[in-house]
C-alpha cells in the first residue's frame, strides 16, 4: 500500500473491488480481495456514498457541510482523517 498523504485537493474514489450495501444504521462493505467486512454508521456512510469518481475532498466537504452542521475546518480535518483510514484499509483509491 502506498503512503500517499490525503489533502483537500486529493481525489478519492471507492475501490471497485469493494461491495457495499446500505443498511438501517449505516452502510456495510466487503472487500472482495481480502474478504474483510466493514461497517460505517451515519457520517461515515454519507462520506462513502459521496465518494464519486473525480470528486475532490474539498468538494466532498462542501456537500457534507450542507447536510451536517459542521465548521469548514472541522469538516475538512475529519473527512481527511476518515478518507485516510479508508485508503489505509485499501477501500479507496486516491489521485
Amino acid at each position: 500500500m502506498n503512503d500517499k498523504t490525503i489533502k483537500a485537493d486529493t481525489i478519492a474514489t471507492r475501490n471497485e473491488n469493494v461491495l457495499f450495501s446500505e443498511v438501517a444504521d449505516g452502510i456495510s462493505l466487503m472487500d472482495i480481495e481480502s474478504g474483510k467486512y466493514f461497517h460505517f454508521e451515519s457520517t461515515g456512510a454519507r462520506i462513502w456514498l459521496k465518494l464519486d469518481p473525480g470528486r475532490r475532498i474539498s468538494d466532498l466537504c462542501e456537500s457534507l457541510q450542507e447536510e451536517f452542521e459542521v465548521e469548514p475546518e472541522q469538516c475538512r480535518a475529519d473527512t481527511i482523517e476518515f478518507v485516510s483510514e479508508l485508503y489505509g484499509l485499501g477501500l479507496v483509491e486516491v489521485a
